[in-house]
């Protein structure tokens, strides 16, 4: 019987031509929003809640509030643990109970922290197209940085903020799935192996097609992904080490953590389903006017 590494080389040729190289400019995204989440509130998981019903609000402003058991089936999260962190929003005054479930009050859609949120996401948004671009799959340009530094976002810059709001969460819920449900672990698993791959990502080497091999990888810390993450080290730590028992990463002495070519080998159908959402995320903008 083949090994799994043979069965993934013969699967690779199978996917999308640029599905590595929008996989290494993208994930970088995925990982910067971590810092968005964690100035909405403390906990991720209530983070997440917040801007799923953000986002809906934002996309339909007249729709109703949302159940429970809908904003779980949309995080693929349990009822419980959501129905749990909702109530903290609750408290906090971030969302309110309606008939029929939750929505987030007129006065927090409006506030600083909100709009704030939005124009982190929105400058997020602008660097991945402006690297998507880079590597031939986009064709995105902001001819000026004024509007990004604005206080107040235009409608084209509004769009274009909801729509990545939306590939974050789609992000994370994948995520989250390939993690055995913990996106904490996820992050930290992600964060390795794009610092592994950084210096070749920030050149235009990130458009080779094929997976790095493992002399182009370079270790990390689990002290430098903590301050990269803004996580605390334990929690990194402790995330790393579960991976490690996994087989996910190796260590290299005292210099960090690798995840080898080997490994991203066994996950190129997880890779291909990432290169979709990018790929259907680029299409959304594009539905919407955007010049992507």
């Amino acid at each position: 019987m083949p090994k799994m590494s043979q069965l993934a080389t013969q699967i690779e040729p199978l996917i999308p031509r640029d599905t590595y190289p929008v996989l290494r400019v993208t994930v970088e995204y995925f990982l910067r929003g971590a810092e968005v989440l964690s100035q909405v509130n403390d906990d991720v998981v209530a983070s997440l809640v917040f801007m799923t019903l953000w986002h809906g609000q934002m996309q339909a402003p007249s729709r109703g509030p949302v159940g429970i058991r809908e904003l779980s089936r949309k995080l693929g999260m349990p009822y419980e643990t959501v129905r749990r962190h909702a109530r903290t929003l609750v408290q906090r005054g971030q969302c309110v109970e309606e008939k029929g479930g939750l929505a987030v009050p007129a006065a927090v859609m409006r506030s600083a922290p909100t709009a704030s949120m939005l124009r982190r996401i929105y400058v997020n948004v602008v660097r991945v197209l402006r690297d998507l671009s880079r590597i031939g799959v986009a064709r995105f340009s902001l001819g000026s940085d004024r509007p990004v530094r604005s206080t107040r976002l235009t409608k084209e810059q509004t769009v274009i903020g909801i729509i990545g709001t939306g590939l974050l969460l789609t992000g994370y819920r994948e995520l989250r799935k390939f993690a055995g449900g913990d996106l904490m672990k996820g992050l930290v698993f992600t964060a390795i192996w794009t610092a592994n791959v950084k210096h070749v990502t920030n050149t235009a080497a990130a458009g080779d097609r094929g997976i790095l091999e493992d002399s182009q990888r370079l270790p990390v810390s689990a002290l430098a992904m903590s301050r990269s993450l803004r996580l605390p080290y334990e929690t990194v730590r402790r995330h790393a080490d579960a991976l490690l028992k996994e087989g996910q990463c190796v260590r290299v002495g005292r210099k960090g953590l690798v995840v080898m070519a080997s490994t991203h080998r066994r996950h190129v159908p997880t890779s291909a389903a990432a290169y979709h959402i990018v790929m259907s995320f680029l299409a959304e903008l594009r539905n919407a006017g955007v010049k992507v």
